[in-house]
């Protein structure tokens, strides 16, 4: 027991010591404001209304969950790795991109983290060097599909981001720094070749520069500060402050002052661009720069919680993949400031999930029920089983690190 609350702690020590560090900042924001909204922030919308009432989750085996997901995703395999679509139905490049696969990288990295063992160790490694196929050492950067190796081949700056962040997590499961160094090259990449630095700033989507993105925005983010915090490279800390204070002054035009999909579009609101930046910033208060990021993610994070802020209330159902990073890293947000709300809701998400998704042959529904919204995931695609099963996991892996702490 003392052997798994110590492997426990890994996960969690770091956030527990930002809530330690942070008591006094994120103090001092609520006394000012008199607020009475989720951690004592005030929303940034202007109906003000309180946070929303969470039902009772029921138990899960979080563990046994993940690991059926684990076990499922054969139903994909191709060789030694995975295809994008059950039958590898996807003409001429059939092998799952970074984006459909990242969250399999996850699962396995939040097993060993939180329920450590010779098998999940195996399994992360399994999954690490099998990621390395996606770097292309021509390009300089994580390609989309394994074994390119082109200089020209389209990147996305998204991807590298989800990527450097599986590699980060495995490093933290296993301490092989081999995983921290391809989570580090992903972000030299995303340095040199993402930010719009002649545009006066913005994250590019991909090598072509079609438009900025927010989920590249928050994904290269946090895992700028997340390095940051294990090399301590100045520089890291410095280009994560610049793409921040660029969100927060040009990528924030939605009427609840939510972080946009793309800039000047409204409508392009995602959850998942939201919780690296809140986590990102948090981070950044607890490295002393600023009690203003502090303050930031608690009005954002407040502001998701509140009441009628957006159509699915708690019932998260737009797609699998990108609702279980925004679980993955608010729960990170939430272990490190104090707050349990987040918890709850990712264990409410997690019980609809059980009865609907795990329900399904493959786990293909959507978690509560009806079809999937997101219009690109499409039927017997692995992205939508490998999502919740690191939902499962990390939901797990939080559980049980918060657990520990008390």
């Amino acid at each position: 027991m003392q052997a798994r609350a110590r492997v426990l702690s890994a996960l969690a020590a770091a956030l527990l010591a930002t809530a330690i560090a942070l008591s006094a900042a994120a103090a001092a924001p609520a006394e000012t404001t008199g607020a009475a909204g989720l951690g004592g922030f005030e929303p940034l919308t202007p109906w003000s209304k309180p946070p929303l009432e969470l039902p009772p989750a029921r138990s899960l085996d979080y563990r046994q969950l993940a690991e059926a997901g684990v076990r499922q995703a054969a139903h994909w395999r191709h060789g030694g790795w995975y295809c994008e679509y059950l039958g590898c139905a996807h003409g001429p490049y059939p092998l799952v991109t970074i984006w459909g696969e990242a969250p399999l990288f996850e699962t396995a990295d939040a097993l060993e983290l939180a329920w450590p063992s010779a098998t999940h160790r195996a399994l992360v490694e399994r999954f690490a060097r099998a990621n390395e196929r996606y770097w292309d050492r021509a390009l300089g950067g994580y390609a989309p599909y394994p074994g390119d190796r082109e200089r020209g081949v389209r990147a996305y700056f998204d991807d590298n981001g989800w990527e450097g962040l599986a590699f980060l997590n495995a490093y933290r499961a296993t301490h092989q720094r081999r995983w921290l160094r391809d989570a580090q090259r992903a972000f030299n990449f995303i340095a040199a070749r993402g930010w719009d630095r002649a545009g006066g700033g913005g994250m590019w989507w991909n090598t072509s520069h079609p438009y900025h993105s927010g989920p590249a925005l928050a994904a290269d983010s946090l895992l700028g500060i997340l390095l940051y915090a294990e090399d301590h490279e100045s520089w890291q800390l410095e280009d994560v402050k610049l793409y921040v204070d660029w969100a927060n002054s040009s990528d924030d035009h939605d009427e609840r002052q939510l972080y946009l999909e793309q800039p000047n579009k409204p409508e392009s609101v995602n959850d998942y661009v939201q919780a690296p930046l809140i986590y990102a910033q948090y981070l950044l208060c607890r490295d002393g720069e600023g009690s203003s990021y502090c303050e930031r993610a608690g009005r954002v994070a407040a502001t998701l919680a509140e009441q009628h802020v957006d159509g699915y209330g708690y019932e998260y159902n737009y797609g699998p993949e990108y609702d279980t990073i925004f679980m993955q890293w608010m729960m990170a947000y939430g272990q490190a400031s104090g707050e349990r709300y987040w918890l709850a809701l990712a264990q409410v998400n997690a019980a609809a999930a059980s009865a609907h998704a795990a329900a399904q042959p493959l786990w293909l529904s959507s978690w509560w029920g009806g079809a999937i919204a997101d219009p690109e995931t499409h039927p017997g695609m692995l992205r939508t089983m490998a999502a919740t099963t690191s939902l499962f996991a990390w939901v797990g892996a939080y559980t049980d690190a918060s657990a520990a702490a008390q």
